[in-house]
């Protein structure tokens, strides 16, 4: 982790929420290492109207024909963040995308075999920086006075950046 799949995904979110963008509802799960349906569900239907606690303790099942019936009569966004595993996103009752709902699923995930698991019709591979991107990155989290202070420590920056590996979340 710490390419930044997480951080491209918020992008999408923040600019898609609040904004004219023609989904009819854009919803954004955290999936992560423990997958668990009944969450899933749970944060789709509450984007989707559904927020009673009866509704919160139907079964899998109920909440999953819920899910499609309403999801199946709009277009919807729905950016899943960190999946290890195959998501059944039928046994949620998430409809497929296709060309009439025009709906998407935009995923992140460390490992690439579950692009293929997914089915997912195009992916994109998120790499680490390399050596000058990272250490103008890092160089901007700095604050200008930190680098001139010594004349020692433009070169101790740098190895730390280095040491960061390319990795966004560690510069």
């Amino acid at each position: 982790g710490g390419v930044g799949k997480t951080t491209l995904l918020t992008k999408i979110n923040n600019k898609l929420l609040g904004a004219p963008n023609g989904f009819d509802v854009v919803i954004w799960v955290v999936v992560s290492k423990d997958l668990q349906l009944e969450k899933i569900q749970e944060k789709i239907g509450r984007r989707i109207g559904f927020l009673d606690e009866s509704w919160k303790n139907g079964s899998l099942e109920d909440k999953a024909s819920d899910i499609l019936r309403i999801l199946s009569k709009k277009k919807f966004l729905l950016l899943l963040d960190d999946i290890w595993e195959r998501v059944d996103l039928t046994k949620v009752g998430v409809p497929f995308p296709n060309l009439e709902n025009k709906s998407k699923i935009v995923f992140t995930t460390r490992f690439l075999e579950i692009c293929s698991a997914i089915k997912a019709h195009e992916f994109l591979k998120v790499e680490c920086l390399g050596p000058e991107d990272a250490w103008r990155l890092f160089r901007e989290n700095l604050r200008r006075d930190v680098l001139d202070n010594h004349p020692d420590i433009p070169e101790l920056a740098r190895s730390v950046a280095k040491g960061c590996a390319g990795l966004p979340l560690a510069l």
